[in-house]
């Protein structure tokens, strides 16, 4: 049913949104405020019955998981083009590059 199918992609997005805590350094512990936070909202509205309350926390649940996958692509990315090669050595830099552009870089010995 379309109910069903809703809370999948409820469920999904809260996955979405804690797996994104997870990684940051200051949200690793289960217990902290702000993973909690998330759980306790989405548990408190976990009997909502009005059709159109239930259409926009979905909405908000999904532009945030999409936001927070957006600015994690957005870090990786700028790692890549920018601190990557400052923080590693030539080497490495090399190495990085190669890889981007599909190639390998023979083994050092």
């Amino acid at each position: 049913s379309s109910s069903a199918m809703a809370a999948r992609v409820v469920l999904a997005d809260l996955r979405t949104i804690l797996r994104h805590y997870r990684r940051w350094p200051s949200t690793k512990r289960r217990d902290g405020e702000l993973w909690q936070s998330v759980v306790d909202e989405y548990r408190r509205h976990a009997g909502e019955t009005d059709p159109a309350r239930l259409a926009t926390l979905r909405r908000r649940s999904r532009d945030y998981a999409t936001m927070l996958s957006n600015v994690s692509e957005y870090n990786r990315l700028r790692e890549l083009d920018t601190g990557a090669e400052n923080v590693a050595g030539s080497k490495e830099a090399i190495r990085r590059a190669a890889a981007r552009a599909g190639l390998v870089t023979p083994p050092e010995d």
